[in-house]
């Protein structure tokens, strides 16, 4: 009889992990949200969370050929704006690392490797709230289930894993670690502004816009095969009540765009999304953290797999992949000893 692993979210890192175990062991996903993917999100094809995949994230690279999607180079070709409250200045930005996309958004990914499971049970809507060690096995409570396991993985970030209630305690030093590893993109809204064509492009401009007259932050093109778009950052300091009305008034100042262009206005705010942030990532980040967290002395049976808990890559898809890939070995180690 296969043993039991209990996944704590469905995003890439839990989907991954079971597309790596279920061929061996009798896997669970238990989903907080009513769907997949986590911090990979589209809205009408854009990616809403993180898009671009670079030529060293040799792990996305490999899974995004293995299930036959296709990449596309973000665009990059032309100017860029420097927007300031006392004017806009166009100039021309040194060449940046080279980035790509998925044709289809991150979701077609993600859409793949569920497809892919054929022995998981996926549970949506299971919010989990208590984990306990048990004589033998692991018990994962929900508001609505117990499920015994002989091993537990955590996908979720740091700061979010912590308000689950883990017996025994985690140890003070790991909680503290914990608590101050800063979620990727717990600080940042999204907005993607749909066009009916890329007018930019034809006036010589990439997107590419760097602002501190908000409210959009930081902007870049964000067109697919099908959709003229950009996408930005959302300032700190943006006045979330008059949001799209300032968006439009910016679009207007760098690029003189009539408003009757526009189709769309996206938006996902992920400081308000309980099961990726929390209040203490509500603090812009000066720059990209230094992750990777060791959790080995706490359980031999309960282990944690997001992003932020990787050396490698952390806070990247990359880094999501390599700490998935890095757990399930220590599983099927223990597994066969």
């Amino acid at each position: 009889m296969k043993k039991k692993i209990t996944i704590v979210g469905a995003g890439i890192s839990g989907l991954y992990l079971a597309h790596l175990l279920e061929d061996m062991f009798e896997v669970t996903i238990l989903e907080a949200r009513e769907r997949i993917g986590g911090r990979v999100f589209s809205i009408e094809g854009h990616d809403m969370g993180p898009s671009w995949v670079w030529s060293h994230h040799t792990k996305m690279l490999h899974l995004i050929q293995k299930f036959g999607l296709e990449l596309f180079a973000q665009y990059t070709q032309g100017d860029a704006l420097y927007d300031i409250k006392s004017g806009v200045e166009r100039f021309n930005p040194p060449p940046s690392a080279p980035s790509a996309r998925v044709h289809g958004s991150l979701t077609s990914l993600i859409n793949a490797l569920h497809k892919s499971l054929k022995n998981t049970k996926l549970l949506l809507s299971q919010e989990v709230q208590a984990i306990e060690h048990l004589d033998q096995r692991v018990l994962t409570q929900t508001k609505e289930k117990s499920l015994k396991s002989d091993f537990v993985i955590v996908t979720l970030p740091p700061r979010v894993a912590l308000e689950l209630e883990f017996l025994p305690m985690l140890p003070q030093t790991l909680q503290t670690t914990m608590a101050t590893t800063p979620t990727w993109m717990g600080h940042t809204a999204k907005c993607v502004i749909e066009f009916q064509r890329a007018f930019w492009r034809e006036k010589s401009f990439s997107g590419f816009v760097f602002s501190l007259a908000g409210p959009l932050g930081e902007i870049h093109d964000a067109s697919t095969q099908t959709k003229h778009a950009l996408f930005g950052f959302v300032s700190s300091n943006a006045n979330m009540q008059s949001f799209q009305i300032d968006v439009k008034t910016q679009l207007k100042r760098l690029f003189a765009v009539d408003e009757n262009e526009i189709i769309a206005i996206y938006l996902v705010d992920w400081r308000d999304e309980k099961y990726t942030a929390n209040l203490k990532d509500r603090k812009p980040l000066r720059e990209h953290p230094s992750y990777g967290i060791e959790t080995d002395s706490y359980s031999q049976k309960v282990f944690f797999s997001a992003t932020e808990f990787s050396s490698r890559e952390g806070g990247y898809l990359e880094g999501a992949l390599s700490q998935a890939e890095q757990i399930a070995q220590k599983i099927k180690h223990l597994q066969m000893n």
